[in-house]
């Protein structure tokens, strides 16, 4: 957990820039109608101001956005798996066989039979994690996942809010349609991105395991 907070705590300025940014966009292009680039940064400018209000509140509301959503619901978003959402779940039966770099005889030999119950690999790998979680591999993918994947949840949330926002709006036809396209599109980079960070996470824990 502390490791959890560490990381989290280090990504902290980048989810504030991310949304941030999607501030600026909604404002551009729903509010004044002008999506070219001098018009977002005078927004973005307007909005990072040092003494100004949304500024302040831009920690405020990241912490509020990334929390309304725990773990497993941060993971469904990602892996669009109900049951066994984590990636953790998986790590026997299907990440193991798939990363070369993963001495699969070793590991066996070393942990004897393998559960197949999602719940039981993701506890077993875990216990694993927590053996080598001080590795630079491991805490750099996890570092990278944690963000992709609080990206990808705040990606779902500003798709709900502010797609539903621009329909009710008074933006053009053409900004009711693209506009909440592009959203959609930016959910689905940041979780795809998300499910390969975290299908790495899990693997350099087991490369570590099967090579110590």
């Amino acid at each position: 957990m502390q490791t959890d907070k560490y990381l989290k705590a280090r990504n902290a300025p980048l989810l504030w820039s991310f949304l941030g940014i999607n501030i600026a966009v909604f404002v551009a292009v729903v509010f004044s109608g002008k999506a070219d680039l001098a018009s977002l940064n005078e927004i973005w400018s307007q909005i990072t101001i040092k003494d100004g209000i949304v500024a302040a509140g831009l920690p405020v509301l990241a912490v509020v956005m990334t929390g309304v959503l725990g773990d497993i619901a941060k993971a469904r978003i990602v892996f669009w798996r109900i049951r066994t959402p984590l990636p953790g779940c998986r790590a026997f039966s299907h990440l193991m066989l798939q990363d070369p770099r993963i001495d699969v005889a070793a590991l066996t030999a070393k942990l004897g039979e393998l559960p197949g119950d999602g719940h039981q690999q993701n506890s077993l790998w875990y216990r694993l994690y927590k053996k080598h979680c001080d590795k630079l591999t491991i805490e750099q993918a996890h570092r990278a996942y944690l963000l992709t994947r609080d990206l990808a949840a705040t990606s779902a949330v500003l798709l709900c809010l502010f797609a539903v926002a621009t329909v009710v709006s008074n933006a053009p036809p053409s900004v009711k349609t693209g506009y909440p396209l592009c959203l959609a599109v930016q959910y689905f980079l940041c979780a795809s991105a998300a499910r390969n960070y975290g299908r790495r996470f899990v693997a350099n824990v087991l490369v570590e395991e099967s090579r110590s």
